[in-house]
């Protein structure tokens, strides 16, 4: 990550902010204002060595530290990759050595697989080292969506299209940013000629929601009225009414003008994000509306600000916030430079095979661990550290030199991006790291309300939670539990469900107690219960141009918008004799798993299971399998068929996958915390509650579906 809040759990801690001088903004990388990370010992094998990087501070003269020989991760090497070049970065970022990955793995290099071919590592097909290779289904889909071929339904994309998805856990490839870099140099003359001005998006610090087009009209009418009326006081006064700035401060005028600016810098900035908007041609992509009217907040300019925060990385609601209108702010290098950035990021993590953000330590900040000698360490940002680290290698550091090495990289190989692989050095991995690591997990279910959330008379009643969920992986490590990362995630609540033929409302509960993971599953399929209404398994899309009612597959997947999003562990609950065998194994359908409603993690609830970013859950469970020993079984075939009407018509659903599994040769134990129980009743209401008529303008909104 790059810079984090405290108990933060958006992806990558914060979005990235841009590096080098601008590295005190909060949306760009702080890789440029940070050293290398927390020294570590490296291992027993050596070849070379350089000073020791810690943060407690090392003298200058200290001893030199080793660097391991070999892949540092078994899992993540690459030597049986197809693609037998490697390109070294070990000096002047323009003129790499060519090279072969045993020889740079050799020599204690980390091998970045930079290639249009890339997948994290629940999307691979073979272990290193193990004949296991087992056709993975959903590869080809994700390797499709990273370059911008194909759309969610396997269709090929328009000319015009994008697949903005990393916030659903697939980054674009760096064939896609060298071609939207070209197209950003393209857009800044389009810019200029329509006069857009970034200063406008510094003065305005509140949120701009979107209500209708009519709303967005009404207040455009009531700026010109407030202009007109203060030009007209202002003239009366002799002043000029063509400068209304200059009386800003005049108290026969402060409140006036006070009244008109502040809705006429709303204005501005919707004007002003239109024309970007119109010039990154947000208007027509992914099916954009088009027509747009000038400084109003309208439908289409709501939809082009949905996707421009998707292409950002800015999680948000379609409304103009703080986040997003910081980054309508960057020029079109520096918003091209902190999407590359997180790219760069992601190969990293992969690459290194690493977690820890940075969460940990912002929750914990003065825990320490011991390494093998008892020396103490804080807990580590290894991401920020690593991509740091690989950032400079590249000479990647600035928008400028971004953009020239961009070109050095695409150079290398004949086929462009399509197999690059690079050679970088990285800093050592603490003490703790191991091909087979012991982890546990904690799940904190926060403040829990069992109380029926509606009054009588239907109106929702208030129940605040100060403390939310959070999901903790430690690591053990000589008799130390050291936490690797914290993260928001949910738990169960009120639900709505059918019984007996009608909607009614159950309480879905998330286990509590000791539980394991024992399988993880990538591109899992979730099997919709009988239980489910029959609205929420359909979905209207576009299908030989009119719009037609569908089964809704992306919810039930495999794919990154399904319930279980890219990947989930499925929770069990042993039951063990006198002599700690397992007798029998329970599960009731509880998963830690990822999420397409990123915006739901942290603020709404699930149908029980424990739900993280996309993102995140690809890589922790990538994580997991790169440092635990399991069984690759593959895709596993499921032949799920039912049909159900709707509105007079027939539906049938058809699942044949239940997604790719690796079955862990351990398992992990997870241990699902009480929270603290609030409201008067102490334990769910059972069986169902029908529904009550709710006032429209008190229905709240109940999260994201699992």
């Amino acid at each position: 990550m790059w810079a984090i809040s405290p108990n933060s759990s958006r992806p990558w801690g914060l979005v990235p902010t841009l590096l080098g001088a601008l590295c005190g903004l909060t949306l760009v990388s702080q890789v440029a204002c940070k050293g290398a990370g927390p020294a570590a010992d490296p291992g027993e094998e050596q070849t070379e060595t350089r000073p020791p990087e810690s943060a407690a501070g090392a003298d200058e003269g200290a001893a030199e530290v080793a660097i391991p020989q070999g892949p540092r991760v078994a899992k993540a090497s690459k030597r049986e990759n197809p693609t037998a070049v490697v390109w070294i970065f070990d000096g002047d970022p323009s003129a790499p050595t060519k090279g072969t990955i045993e020889e740079a793995e050799g020599k204690g290099y980390t091998v970045i697989d930079l290639s249009n071919k890339w997948v994290p590592y629940i999307f691979s097909e073979k272990t290193v080292g193990v004949d296991d290779e087992a056709a993975n289904d959903y590869r080809k889909m994700y390797i499709g969506l990273a370059n911008d071929r194909i759309d969610a339904y396997g269709d090929r994309l328009k000319g015009h299209e994008h697949n903005f998805l990393e916030l659903y856990g697939i980054p674009p490839s760096l064939s896609v940013i060298h071609d939207e870099w070209k197209e950003a140099e393209a857009v800044q003359p389009c810019l200029d000629a329509a006069g857009f001005e970034p200063a406008v998006f510094s003065r305005y610090s509140g949120v701009i929601a979107y209500k209708s087009s009519n709303a967005g009209k009404k207040d455009q009418r009531k700026a010109a009225w407030l202009r007109k009326s203060l030009a007209t006081k202002v003239k009366k006064a002799r002043l000029d009414p063509n400068d209304l700035d200059a009386v800003a401060d005049d108290p026969r005028f402060a409140s006036s003008y006070k009244a008109w600016r502040e809705l006429q810098d709303q204005i501005d900035i919707i004007d002003h994000a239109q024309r970007r908007f119109r010039c990154e041609k947000l208007f027509s992509s992914n099916g954009g509306l088009g027509k747009f009217e000038r400084g109003v907040f309208d439908s289409a300019t709501t939809h082009a600000l949905a996707d421009f925060e998707k292409k950002h990385a800015v999680m948000g609601w379609g409304h103009f916030t703080a986040d997003n209108i910081r980054v309508l702010g960057l020029t079109q290098a520096e918003s091209a430079h902190a999407r590359l950035l997180r790219v760069i990021t992601e190969r990293t993590v992969s690459g290194a095979g690493i977690l820890e953000d940075g969460s940990a330590p912002q929750w914990k900040p003065d825990f320490r661990w011991k390494d093998e000698a008892g020396v103490e360490h804080p807990l580590p940002d290894l991401v920020t550290d690593f991509t740091g680290a690989v950032v400079d290698a590249l000479g990647m550091r600035s928008p400028e030199s971004a953009a020239r090495q961009l070109d050095v990289l695409s150079d290398l190989q004949p086929d462009g991006f399509e197999s690059l692989l690079v050679a970088v050095r990285l800093p050592p991995l603490p003490a703790y790291y191991s091909d087979n690591m012991d982890f546990e997990v904690i799940i904190d279910r926060g403040d829990v309300w069992y109380d029926f959330p509606f009054s009588e008379d239907g109106s929702r009643l208030s129940q605040p939670r100060e403390r939310r969920p959070r999901f903790t992986l430690y690591t053990r490590y000589r008799d130390q539990r050291i936490p690797l990362v914290r993260w928001g995630t949910t738990i169960g609540s009120w639900r709505k469900e059918m019984f007996e033929g009608i909607e009614q409302y159950k309480y879905k509960m998330s286990d509590v107690g000791e539980r394991v993971w024992k399988e993880i599953v990538a591109g899992p399929t979730w099997i919709p219960p009988a239980s489910t209404p029959p609205r929420e398994l359909l979905k209207r899309r576009w299908v030989d141009g009119r719009v037609q009612t569908v089964v809704n597959y992306d919810e039930m997947g495999p794919g990154y918008a399904s319930a279980y999003g890219l990947v989930a562990a499925y929770h069990i609950r042993e039951v063990k004799d006198a002599e700690g065998n397992v007798t029998a194994e329970i599960d009731n359908q509880i998963r830690t798993h990822g999420s397409v409603d990123y915006m739901s993690i942290m603020r709404r609830y699930s149908h029980g299971c424990h739900r993280l970013y996309n993102m995140n859950a690809v890589r922790l469970f990538s994580f997991v399998l790169m440092h635990r020993d399991f069984v690759r079984e593959g895709q596993v075939p499921l032949g799920f068929g039912r049909a159900f009407e709707w509105e007079d018509k027939e539906y049938k659903i058809s699942l044949k996958t239940r997604g790719y599994r690796y079955k862990l040769a351990e398992p992990i134990p997870v241990e699902v915390l009480k929270g603290r129980i609030k409201g008067k009743r102490k334990t769910p209401i059972e069986g169902y509650v029908p529904k009550p008529v709710v006032p429209e303008a008190t229905e709240g909104e109940e999260g994201g579906e699992e």
